[in-house]
């Protein structure tokens, strides 16, 4: 099912959200972080209590790339089949950080290109999808079909 079954809303916030993520640039390349088990994927995570979702996003990226964040843009948000909702923000990176170890990513890293769909956290085709939308640079060059199981 393409895009693993989300659907994508862009230009508006939902109602509530369960996470957010953000699509950190360096420049017109993608920064992705990979996870300690899953694989390369964009910093995000779940709001801690009375914390906006912009605060969520900075300080995911802070935790999970060393990034500091320029003023961020909404992109919108996409709700998993299950009804988990995560609001989707754009920001270029300003500042880069060494990893600390304390948090579950190992690498952060610039890409021309997303990684390819053995190599991301989830091989959906939803982040290319949503750079895409977004008018985002670093997309594969074609969209990824459906995944058969």
């Amino acid at each position: 099912m393409p895009l693993g079954g989300a659907v994508v809303c862009l230009g508006s916030l939902p109602e509530h959200h369960d996470s957010v993520v953000c699509l950190t640039y360096r420049g017109a390349r993608p920064l992705m972080v990979r996870h300690r088990r899953r694989g390369w994927e964009f910093p995000g995570g779940h709001s801690e209590p009375g914390e906006s979702l912009w605060r969520t996003a900075r300080r995911e990226a802070m935790e999970e790339a060393g990034a500091t964040l320029s003023e961020q843009e909404l992109i919108g948000y996409y709700v998993l089949s299950g009804g988990h909702v995560t609001v989707v923000t754009y920001a270029q990176v300003e500042g880069l950080a060494p990893l600390t170890g304390e948090f579950e990513t190992v690498e952060a890293r610039a890409f021309d290109r997303l990684p390819g769909d053995d190599e991301l956290s989830w091989a959906d085709g939803l982040y290319a999808h949503l750079i895409r939308a977004a008018g985002l640079p670093g997309a594969p060059e074609s969209a990824p079909g459906p995944r058969h199981p």
